[in-house]
């Protein structure tokens, strides 16, 4: 039985860290060919996730829900009854416990409900943009290098971000929530629209129409207004004011541009490289803070820089790699 966890877990944090379809693919082939292999990697991928979410759980909740992770093959819970009870305790407790215990039975039974179908994964790649509409009419846009997990249920719509950005235009179904789980942020909507940003250090939320309710670690319960805008990290949950130039300016990758209005070359530059294979790259720090502004299309970097040497006294270097240096064009 070790050698079969051992390859669990080999299995499933090679999937995780590529996160490409061979890989999850791969893994689901070999969770196939034995009762054995569906238990061990749905206790792999419990143990590594929930053990994230734990801590969010009240006492006696954290008890029941690893239980549920770490049942052994000769005891296991079924994943019906997992799906089940989670549907029975969160229709019966407040708004924040709801998040906390969607997010740790959504981990628990993620296998499960994979094995039985009901669980959709959808990904672009660098460069791509795709919009998918839900079963329920919701629809989700995805942006570049961006991948999702939805699990559609009759009184819960699950949905994971798992890396990336994505916008979410929710169908309205009272009886069914819209929970997304971006990195332990929950944000909890009926029917909406908002836009949902992973960043390097923190959770950017854009609601553009409606309401939502977002929660991050042991935060309070935040209810955000359409125009408003959050940064979410480490439980803390930051509402800004958006004017309306600004919330396009989030979304227009949508309609394949991208925007800018003051913003700093060095934010230019990392916004572009978000859909280029080969990056651009600032040669000189002196130029990194200039600002700029402009509409430009997402798939002709080109443009941009063009524009950055007739008018902003910056010369383009171009790499063997199909990099471009920006340096400043004093002195050349």
């Amino acid at each position: 039985m070790q050698a079969i966890e051992a390859e669990a877990a080999r299995l499933y944090l090679k999937a995780r860290a590529s996160d490409a379809p061979k890989d999850w693919n791969d893994a689901y082939a070999w969770v196939a060919q034995d009762p054995a292999h569906g238990f061990a990697f749905a206790k792999a991928e419990a143990g590594w996730e929930l053990a994230e979410r734990l801590n969010e759980l009240p006492a006696g909740q954290k008890d029941g829900v690893a239980a549920a992770a770490v049942a052994p093959p000769d005891n296991p819970v079924p994943a019906e009854a997992i799906v089940a009870a989670s549907r029975h305790r969160v229709g019966r407790r407040r708004l924040f416990v709801s998040f906390a215990a969607a997010a740790a039975i959504g981990v628990a039974s993620t296998v499960a409900l994979r094995l039985l179908g009901t669980v959709d994964h959808y990904r672009t790649a660098l460069g791509e943009t795709r919009t998918v509409r839900l079963a329920d009419g919701s629809k989700i846009h995805l942006n570049t290098n961006s991948s999702v997990e939805v699990a559609l249920h009759d009184d819960v719509r699950s949905i994971s971000l798992l890396k990336g950005e994505a916008q979410f235009d929710v169908a309205h179904d009272k009886k069914r929530p819209f929970i997304v789980n971006a990195d332990g942020t929950l944000v909890r909507a009926v029917g909406t629209m908002f836009n949902v940003r992973l960043r390097a250090d923190v959770t950017e939320l854009t609601v553009i129409e409606g309401i939502v309710a977002v929660r991050n670690g042991d935060s309070a319960v935040r209810r955000i207004e359409s125009g408003r805008s959050a940064a979410v990290r480490s439980g803390s949950i930051a509402v800004t004011h958006l004017e309306p130039a600004k919330i396009r300016q989030r979304t227009a990758w949508q309609a394949g541009m991208v925007e800018f209005e003051g913003d700093t070359l060095a934010q230019a530059v990392e916004e572009f490289n978000r859909y280029r294979p080969t990056p651009l790259v600032i040669g000189d720090p002196a130029i990194a803070s200039l600002r700029v502004g402009g509409a430009f299309r997402l798939d002709r970097s080109q443009d941009f820089v063009d524009a950055l040497e007739s008018g902003f006294g910056i010369r383009a270097v171009p790499g063997s790699d199909n990099s471009i240096i920006l340096v400043s064009a004093e002195g050349s």
